[in-house]
């Protein structure tokens, strides 16, 4: 029980740290791709925390994974008019 208690308060630490890290904001402002993500990392976070028998580092790793792919599209996003048009369904036009 106490065990429980305890990974549960470390996972939202960690997934309260990785969304203010990720700089989120009110969910009807969310990206799809944002979006996706954290719903994501909520299942990562809930696995370790449901069952005791599972290392709680294989809920940690893929969290910051998803950390570094949301950077990661981030920085594509910026650098791309297509990918940026892509990821939040809006129109472009290239002059």
């Amino acid at each position: 029980m106490l065990l429980s208690f305890v990974r549960a308060i470390i996972l939202y630490l960690i997934v309260l740290f990785v969304m203010r890290f990720m700089g989120k904001r009110e969910i009807g402002q969310l990206e799809p791709f944002e979006l996706a993500i954290s719903i994501m990392i909520a299942d990562l976070a809930c696995t370790p925390m449901a069952n005791p028998g599972l290392p709680i580092y294989l809920g940690i790793i893929p969290i910051f994974a998803l950390l570094v792919m949301h950077f990661l599209i981030s920085f594509i996003s910026i650098k791309s008019i297509k990918v940026r048009a892509f990821l939040s369904r809006k129109t472009f036009h290239i002059n």
